[in-house]
């Protein structure tokens, strides 16, 4: 039995993912205060991710207003009917101003339904903009976000989950990276996407009621 691989990204709010995450990449899991001011220092990044986004890819600025958001933006759907209309619902993409609201319990869903959307699952593959807000997630807060892939092994269902962006995209952004995080911290960012055992976590699932 062999079935096609299957990606998907997986946003996760528990803080024992992070704490896995940083035993495995050897980078040690600072504290809330220290997270926030790391992502308050991200967030001219992101603002410029987001005016590309408008800019070059035909996103706009969302009419919901929520203070409490880094910016909400939205897109028509990628997809299209027989006659050229969006053939799914409006994709909206929001960031949080505080790293703190990931972690709240009444806003999990929310993530979720950004994380988990199709802006991630396939709108990131062909819009630079998009990886690269994942991709930074994943170094702000190594674990909250990762790509997930499946596939149907004989022995089972091997799932590998990706934790950090590829070597190459570290070394593509090494100075906004260390404008952020300050040099020590990059290198041990790029020592850890450079060890597949640090950037990657293989799990085999054995198919139930198999003997």
């Amino acid at each position: 039995m062999q079935g096609k691989a299957r990606f998907e990204v997986v946003f996760s709010s528990d803080v024992r993912n992070m704490d896995e995450w940083a035993r495995r990449t050897h980078i040690p899991l600072t504290t809330a205060d220290a997270l926030g001011t790391t992502y308050a220092r991200a967030h001219r990044w992101l603002q410029a991710l987001r005016l590309q986004l408008i800019h070059q890819h035909k996103w706009k600025d969302s009419s919901e207003s929520d203070h409490r958001m880094l910016f909400a933006i939205e897109t028509s759907s990628i997809w299209r009917s027989s006659v050229g209309l969006p053939a799914g619902p409006t994709l909206k993409l929001q960031l949080p101003v505080h790293a703190s609201s990931f972690f709240s319990p009444e806003r999990r869903v929310q993530w979720q339904m950004v994380f988990h959307s199709d802006i991630f699952e396939s709108v990131r593959k062909i819009c630079p903009p998009i990886n690269d807000i994942l991709c930074l997630i994943q170094c702000l807060l190594t674990g909250v976000v990762t790509v997930v892939c499946e596939e149907d092994l004989p022995e089972g269902v091997h799932r590998t989950t990706r934790g950090l962006p590829p070597e190459s995209w570290i070394n593509a952004n090494e100075a906004q990276l260390v404008d952020i995080f300050g040099v020590a911290h990059f290198k041990a960012l790029r020592k850890a996407c450079r060890d597949v055992k640090a950037a990657y976590k293989l799990e085999v699932l054995p198919y139930p009621n198999r003997r």
